[in-house]
């Protein structure tokens, strides 16, 4: 959870750092002292919540807060501020909270178990989009065939091409390995090594290999052996859960 805490005072940051910290040990902190500073700093990372001061000095805490919200619709803003007088731009930008100085523990804890429910609420809703894209294209020629990923068993990359194994048929596709591996990488699908990706729900055996590495064989492929990165074999294990 990364959190920016925007305010022109120190001890006002130290606080508010403290405070979530109690409730968030791995939460990683960006103070930042300025409206200006936090402009540059917004340019450039980005932010899971964005803790805002009304009274910044040079900028005003609501200014800010429209800018972040272009910059960073999925962020959730929380103003914080010695006066209960700005509510109503709390509402304009979505804010997910209103803290008042001095802050409490109590209200901080409140604050955070909302950015919490939120977070999972949105997680929930796109579970079923994330679930629902079970196809993969594949550009052959002028066409474009959406083969199904529970087909595909493993792809390699061959000869600057890529080669999509599937439990009937192979297909070339002109993509990269890495547009794969990233397009894959939430679908049960894992690199063993840089020429090879699997779909773990085909790994039938993992094996030692060569020099101390290992290698896997995929159900529905008898005469297909392939390596494994030593680097990775840990991993590929604990995905398997073994």
């Amino acid at each position: 959870m990364r959190i920016a805490i925007i305010d022109d005072e120190k001890p006002a940051r130290s606080e508010l750092k403290y405070l979530i910290g109690l409730y968030e040990d791995e939460a990683e902190f960006t103070e930042i002292s300025s409206g200006e500073e936090a402009l540059e700093v917004l340019k450039k990372e980005a932010f899971d919540l964005l803790l805002i001061d009304m009274n910044l000095g040079d900028i005003s805490g609501s200014a800010l807060a429209y800018m972040a919200r272009k910059k960073m619709p999925e962020a959730e803003i929380v103003f914080a501020t010695a006066l209960s007088t700005y509510a109503e731009k709390a509402f304009e930008v979505e804010a997910l909270y209103y803290l008042l100085k001095p802050f409490s523990g109590e209200k901080v804890k409140q604050m955070l178990e909302r950015y919490h429910v939120k977070k999972d609420r949105k997680e929930e809703e796109e579970e079923p989009k994330r679930k629902s894209f079970q196809k993969i294209p594949v550009t052959l020629d002028k066409k474009t065939l959406m083969v199904d990923l529970s087909e595909v068993v493993y792809i390699e990359s061959q000869n600057r091409v890529c080669v999509i194994h599937t439990k009937n048929e192979d297909f070339e596709d002109h993509n990269t390995l890495n547009y794969y591996e990233e397009r894959l990488k939430d679908k049960g699908f894992f690199r063993i090594q840089k020429s090879y990706i699997v779909n773990l729900r085909y790994v039938s055996e993992i094996a030692p290999w060569f020099n101390g590495t290992y290698s896997v064989k995929l159900s529905g492929q008898k005469e297909v052996v392939l390596p494994v990165s030593r680097k990775i074999i840990k991993e590929l294990r604990e995905e398997l859960c073994i």
